[in-house]
């Protein structure tokens, strides 16, 4: 037990140190064209509405719902999506772009994807519980994240993408979190 804890601890320690080393200054101007068509399979569990004394909770996300926001963190997280791809995805993902383009130039940063176990809806937000994988591997397991609607699209909310940049302690703020 205390082996896997260790395992996970470095392997979420060597993602962090990519994404620091990234987000401070390498950055790479090729651009990929091609795009990964081997999507990490996701589990969409539903949980039920409860409601009392007036105060309703989030309620499981319908198949289609559940679906889409699935394959935008899917697509998002998976390390080998085209930056542009990946900025078309987030929140304000302009302003995200150059931290995606410098995420490229890493193997360990490619090397991510991720699983999506359970979506609920509020509206045109929702509440998505994820994992982040590295080669395949759970580094950060059980994480909460948002999906916003925006012009009838499912985004990965800029708060959730900055959680995971924060993670990395100490390093240059990065435009937009």
């Amino acid at each position: 037990m205390r082996n896997s804890v260790n395992r996970r601890v470095l392997a979420a320690a060597g993602f962090i140190a990519v994404v620091a080393a990234t987000v401070t200054g390498c950055s790479s101007d090729s651009d990929s064209d091609t795009a990964d068509t081997t999507t990490t399979s996701a589990a969409a569990s539903k949980a039920s509405s409860t409601s009392s004394a007036g105060t309703t909770t989030a309620a499981a996300a319908d198949d289609a719902t559940t679906k889409e926001i699935t394959e935008v963190f899917v697509t998002f997280f998976n390390g080998t999506t085209p930056p542009a791809d990946r900025a078309a995805l987030v929140e304000n993902g302009d302003v995200f772009l150059p931290t995606l383009e410098a995420l490229t130039a890493n193997p360990q940063a490619t090397a991510t994807t991720a699983t999506v176990q359970g979506v609920e809806a509020t509206g045109m937000n929702a509440a998505v519980k994820w994992t982040l994988l590295m080669n395949g591997a759970p580094v950060l397991p059980d994480q909460s994240g948002e999906a916003l609607e925006q012009a009838g699209e499912w985004k990965v909310s800029a708060a959730t993408f900055c959680t995971l940049l924060a993670i990395q302690g100490g390093g240059a703020p990065v435009p937009g979190c």
